[in-house]
Parts: C-alpha cells; sequence; structure tokens
C-alpha cells in the first residue's frame, strides 16, 4: 500500500494489465482524484468509486506502486 499525496498529481494510473484508467488530477481526503481515459470510466465503475461519471477516485489501498510517470493500482 503506497500513501496518496500531491506528488501523484499529473501521473497516468494503470491497471494490473497495464491498460491505461487516467490521470491523477487532485488529491482530496487521502484519495487520489481522476480524470478517465475515453471508454475507460465505464469498465472501470465497478472497480473505482467516483464523485461522477467522469471523475474516478483511487485509495491507498488499491495502489500497488508509484514510479517517476505512473500509478500502478490492483481492483478491489
Amino acid at each position: 500500500m503506497q500513501h496518496i499525496t500531491d506528488d501523484i498529481v499529473g501521473k497516468r494510473v494503470v491497471g494490473p494489465d497495464g491498460e491505461r484508467i487516467g490521470k491523477v488530477t487532485g488529491v482530496q481526503d487521502g484519495k487520489a482524484m481522476l480524470k478517465a481515459e475515453t471508454g475507460v470510466a465505464a469498465e472501470m465503475e465497478d472497480a473505482l468509486s467516483g464523485a461522477d461519471d467522469e471523475t474516478l477516485s483511487v485509495t491507498a489501498d488499491q495502489v500497488v506502486e508509484v514510479t517517476d510517470e505512473e500509478v500502478h493500482v490492483s481492483r478491489p
């Protein structure tokens, strides 16, 4: 598990199979807020909860690894 900090803002978020999920646009209440990649929001709706149809969020327990360019997440 990784901590969610402002350091991840702007990084791409990828799932366990390397699929692009979105990009971190901010951190709020300990969650990374994402802008979904086109077409991914519908597929990820059950895996990641969000404030609206186009905004997803990731919690610290979903983060597997953070690299210089990406945040790798697992499905809950």
